[in-house]
């Protein structure tokens, strides 16, 4: 047996009791006690992978297709089994056909099932401070637990913002800007992503007369950035690359459908991954993530969909989406759907179960 079976396509959500107790990961695929050993790897070639709890109740992904360059973990390699992104049956499209749209309240926001939620940020959350326009998208109050998101966009006499304590993701969606984070400067197009490490300060000035906006994403979930009198004199020279734009050479295939990673772990962020997206028309078959994330669609029309309800979406729109939410997101425009994506805890954007 030179290449191991494919048991599932989709990974295995386990939880394990104990801290410290060892786990059999079946590698050949064979067992029928997915995704543990249970003999039959026998005469394969193959052998099972120890893996030791490293807490109490811990959670985790267990690669069920085997193709994993990640053992025993998921990496999303089941993503590009099938040359289609797995899509919604006819079946599930027929018995939720007559599920009611929901219209935004008052605020701009359509809640979904389990917190899951599409708002289409409105000037009037707006407030200026330091120089800055500022506008809450996803907060502690909204029942996001890990993260939280605003958009910021600069006047002439911004000053320099900061978080304590917590990693920063900004995302340039149009114009051009110097970015400066610590006093080290960086000039940016649109749709690029930088990372701001903990103390360290930044600060936004438009290369041109067209205004810019930030999409900032605070991890852990905090209050919005402090204005200061003077930007910080610290910036974490480990990590010198802080910035990244879209570039097609890339992108990552999930089948038909395409995601890169802006911000991640190879930029030193450890709680929070920034990418950028790109799926066909299509509706994705319903799933779940073991991360909370807020997504902004950038183009692109469609749905939003969870167990009973769906609400549009349309580009500027911002979907919150809690941990283990089951959902499905769909793009009924011709020309695709592209959004930017950022989530905790940091990983990779192409597993889901």
């Amino acid at each position: 047996m030179s290449t191991p079976h494919i048991a599932a396509k989709k990974p295995c959500l386990v939880t394990l009791k104990r801290k410290g107790k060892a786990y059999f990961w079946c590698q050949c695929g064979l067992s029928k006690s997915q995704p543990f050993c249970d003999g039959s790897h026998k005469g394969t070639g193959f052998e099972p992978l120890i893996y030791k709890a490293k807490k109490d109740g811990e959670e985790v992904l267990f690669c069920a297709c085997k193709q994993t360059r990640n053992p025993p973990f998921c990496d999303g390699s089941h993503n590009a089994l099938d040359d289609s992104y797995e899509e919604a049956s006819q079946e599930d499209i027929a018995a939720s056909a007559s599920l009611p749209i929901i219209p935004p309240d008052e605020k701009g926001k359509a809640v979904l099932d389990g917190g899951c939620y599409v708002v289409t940020p409105t000037k009037t959350t707006a407030h200026h401070v330091g120089g800055w326009q500022i506008r809450p998208v996803i907060a502690g109050r909204d029942g996001a637990r890990f993260l939280s998101q605003f958009l910021l966009q600069p006047g002439a006499d911004a000053q320099a913002l900061m978080v304590e304590g917590s990693e920063m993701v900004l995302f340039l969606n149009q114009g051009s800007a110097h970015i400066t984070i610590g006093g080290k400067i960086f000039k940016a197009g649109p749709q690029t992503g930088f990372y701001v490490r903990p103390g360290e300060g930044f600060h936004a000035r438009s290369l041109s007369d067209t205004p810019i906006e930030l999409s900032c994403v605070i991890c852990p979930t905090g209050p919005e950035p402090t204005p200061l009198d003077t930007m910080p004199d610290i910036f974490d020279d480990r990590i010198p690359q802080r910035m990244m734009a879209m570039d097609p050479a890339k992108r990552q295939t999930m089948a038909d459908r395409f995601y890169q990673v802006l911000v991640g772990e190879d930029m030193g962020s450890k709680q929070v991954t920034q990418f950028i997206g790109e799926i066909p028309r299509s509706r994705a078959a319903a799933h779940r993530h073991l991360y909370e994330e807020a997504i902004t669609i950038l183009s692109g029309e469609g749905f939003m969909w969870t167990e009973n309800a769906r609400a549009a979406v349309k580009p500027g729109d911002v979907i919150f989406l809690p941990k283990k939410q089951l959902h499905s997101l769909e793009c009924t425009s011709e020309s695709g759907m592209r959004l930017m994506g950022a989530f905790y805890p940091a990983g990779s954007p192409a597993i889901n179960y």
